[in-house]
């Protein structure tokens, strides 16, 4: 019988101490362990000063000075300064530092980029921004290129912005959010896109709420910065949540009982070992015996109940006479007893408190539909759903409005797809008909587009030039757009191993034998080839994908509700059926189209090609062995309470979501997918390149997102391919291998060793392509 959803909580709360199994002390490795700040306070702008910046920054300096951290401490940041800051910043951060970022002050966003004004700044538009403030960007980057351990950033800077009030519409208040990298933990003020108060005392609310609570002996650093949360929102009374983006791949320490250090968790090699681990290191009977609930007949099961006979022969010699009878009681029912049901009610109710979300007060009115905190939970419920459906109308305004400005077919078309009974579908769909009109009128008689007139004046369309020359300006524009990454010879494992089992026979068979493969040196892009790359291409060439060309079995493979794939005729890589930004990756696309595109990048020259099988899972691996980059095994006692959390309660959630867009708790509400992994990444459908973090190689989208054409010839399995690395052309090229999984794709798909194939013809709106080259 498996555990109540409420003894699995317990187990959590009994076995979630840290796992001393590689601790480092700092205070004793101070050589080759250290902690560095960067400290920031803002206050006196020319324009909207603030209060409390600069003494928030002076009691986070002093603060953590007592905590060892070597401070780098700037008020009232000038722009000329900003580069100073930085390198002394990165001076002193060395491998495996422990790196914090704090920041009191005003903060701005611009087309998802978080910028920190210097109090001198002059900004009039836009585009003053970036050169007279702080990118956040630059500073993760700061931290990541030195390989700190721990990466902290704590930003206190979502107050209400005076400079965003001249600014289009691609700027806003409060900061946007931040796919944080592995090893970085970012927390906001309040949750991105939203305003956070300064506070009426000596700091501001949030920052208050921190120096209070970080000081808080043995609390690891996730829990720290939920409890900063209850705190802040208590003090506003709701108006203002902080946000936390991010995770460690250890557990950090502000302050422990003994020397302050930082422990690694090496990753178990499953749950059951996972389990095991942290049973032996709390050695209690209540920790061995829910061991044992969970896995009877796991490995460890034997030494389990030998540690457990132990342990009750110890508390029966040491119990006296009269309470013998109560010490021989099983250790499952003492521990039960030990814990009274409104003790449970409220023990659990304060770990729901402190991460405050729906998941978390479902599960208590579940456990306790009538305890003594079930009205507080169902009336945060109400609340949570009411600001859910603000946040939803916001953003659909938001949507509707930045359609309207663009005012062309496709920014309709966009609204529409993601939105299709929305408040403004009567409108768009007006005015969808008024631009395709207007964009008629405007061929016929010759004038430049609504696109082509929205451009900047610099990029319009010049007259034509009898040398020639524009078409082949255009192709080195978009070459010196690229992004490659160098990747040095290697020799490695391809294929799946032979415990990479799934539920699939068929996936499983293509995927084996494994087999080591040598790859030469070869460059492969960061990202997927995006919309706007692609639409340079078809700009400068005119040239028609096999989905727009009429008579040839138009349109795209898009999803359709039930997990499907259904043609849709007027799909194509411009309308997928989901909104896209220029920096989304291009879909719809056939391995014939891309050949085109590599054609024309290529010129009379060659180079540009797309990645073989060997290269790109190579590429994907980024040196790791396992189904996926990232473990997904996971601590069984973090089940329940786990960021990303599913809803199935009979499956631990995947950590995939962390790392990748894959189908998800977002795709099964919106089109009531089938197969998807226990987590929720957020995105239902394509992202945005590099929304989510990359791999050990710095490459993005590897693995999820959109699925990715390869030069291989398509052959069932790996039997009998190359062992240089280079695509096999041999086999049924007709079809084309395609490799990486999508935002549609189960766990299946979304392994490195995973293949898929379809004909050379074939379009879909969760496949797209990323460019490779040969190295010298």
């Amino acid at each position: 019988m498996r555990p109540t959803l409420f003894a699995r909580f317990l187990i959590g709360v009994v076995l979630s101490l840290p796992l001393p199994l590689v601790a480092q002390d700092l205070s004793s490795a101070r050589g080759n362990e250290h902690r560095v700040a960067l400290v920031i306070g803002n206050s006196a702008y020319a324009h909207s000063p603030l209060k409390n910046p600069v003494n928030d920054a002076r009691a986070m300096r002093d603060k953590l000075k007592k905590m060892e951290f070597d401070v780098v401490m700037r008020e009232n940041l000038k722009a000329r300064d900003i580069g100073g800051a930085l390198r002394e910043f990165r001076s002193k951060l060395r491998p495996g530092s422990i790196a914090l970022f704090f920041y009191a002050g005003h903060g701005l966003q611009i087309r998802g980029e978080n910028y920190l004004p210097a109090v001198d700044a002059e900004i009039s538009s836009e585009e003053d921004v970036p050169h007279q403030s702080l990118n956040v960007n630059t500073v993760l980057n700061t931290m990541e290129d030195s390989k700190a351990g721990v990466n902290l950033v704590l930003l206190d800077a979502c107050r209400n912005n005076p400079f965003t009030r001249s600014f289009r519409s691609g700027a806003g208040a409060g900061l946007a959010r931040i796919q944080a990298p592995s090893g970085t933990l970012i927390h906001y003020a309040t949750r991105p896109g939203s305003v956070a108060e300064d506070g009426d005392g000596a700091n501001g609310t949030y920052t208050a709420a921190l120096l209070a609570q970080i000081e808080e002996k043995g609390v690891p650093i996730e829990q720290a910065l939920k409890r900063v949360t209850v705190r802040v929102k208590s003090a506003t009374k709701g108006k203002q949540e902080p946000w936390m983006e991010g995770s460690l791949t250890g557990d950090f320490y502000f302050v422990i009982t003994g020397p302050t250090q930082i422990t690694i968790q090496q990753a178990p090699v499953d749950a059951d070992a996972a389990a095991w681990q942290a049973a032996e290191a709390t050695n209690t009977a209540a920790a061995y015996q829910a061991y044992l609930s969970e896995y009877p007949k796991g490995l460890y099961a034997a030494a389990a109940r030998v540690k457990l006979a132990g342990l009750t022969a110890a508390s029966q010699a040491a119990a006296p006479p009269q309470a013998a009878p109560a010490a021989a009681a099983p250790a499952a029912a003492r521990a039960k007893s030990e814990v009274t049901p409104e003790d449970r009610d409220t023990a659990l109710w304060q770990q729901v408190q402190a991460a405050g979300n729906r998941d978390y007060y479902e599960t208590y009115l579940k456990e306790f539909p009538r305890g003594k905190y079930a009205p507080l939970a169902r009336a945060e419920l109400k609340r949570l759903a009411t600001q859910e459906k603000e946040q939803q109308a916001q953003a659909e305004r938001q949507a509707w409005e930045k359609a309207q400005q663009i005012n062309s077919d496709e920014s309709y078309q966009s609204y529409l797809v993601e939105y299709p009974r929305g408040t403004f579908v009567a409108l768009a769909q007006a005015a969808q008909k008024k631009a395709r009109k207007e964009a008629a009128a405007r061929l016929a008689q010759g004038k430049p587009t609504m696109r082509e007139q929205q451009r900047p004046a610099d990029e319009r369309k010049a007259p034509e030039r009898s040398d020639k020359k524009k078409p082949d300006e255009a192709r080195q524009a978009a070459i010196g757009e690229l992004s490659l990454a160098r990747l040095s010879a290697a020799e490695y494992p391809m294929g799946a191993a032979a415990d990479d089992v799934t539920d699939n026979p068929e996936a499983d068979e293509a995927a084996r034998p494994q087999h080591n493969v040598k790859v030469a040196n070869f460059e492969l892009a960061y990202y997927e080839v995006t919309v706007g790359q692609f639409r340079k291409f078809v700009e400068a060439t005119a040239y028609q994908t096999e989905a727009e060309r009429v008579g040839r079995s138009p349109g795209c493979h898009v999803a359709r509700s039930g997990g499907e794939f259904a043609v849709e005729r007027s799909a194509t890589w411009r309308a997928p059926g989901f909104a896209q930004t220029d920096s989304h990756p291009v879909v719809c696309v056939s391995w014939n189209d891309t050949q085109a595109y590599v054609a024309w990048l290529n010129g009379a020259a060659a180079g540009y090609r797309l990645p073989s099988e060997a290269e790109w899972e190579y590429a994907a691996r980024a040196g790791t062995v396992t189904p996926r980059p990232w473990s997904d095994t996971g601590n069984f006692f973090a089940r329940m309470f786990q960021s990303g959390k599913g809803t199935d309660p009979e499956q631990p959630p995947s950590r995939t979501c962390r790392n990748a867009n894959v189908a998800d708790e977002s795709l099964k509400k919106a089109l009531a997918w089938p197969v998807t992994h226990n987590c929720s990444d957020g995105q239902a459908y394509a992202s945005s390149g590099g929304y989510f973090g990359r791999n050990g190689f710095s490459l993005y989208d590897m693995i999820g997102n959109v699925s990715e054409w390869t030069q291989d010839c398509w052959n069932p399995s790996h039997a009998g391919a190359p062992l240089d690395g280079k695509a096999r052309l041999s086999g049924d090229c007709s079809q084309r291998v395609i490799r990486g999984g999508s935002w549609s794709s189960g766990p299946v798909y979304a392994r490195s060793a995973a293949r898929q194939k379809n004909p050379a013809s074939y379009r879909a709106s969760d496949l797209g392509f990323r460019l490779a080259r040969t190295q010298p």
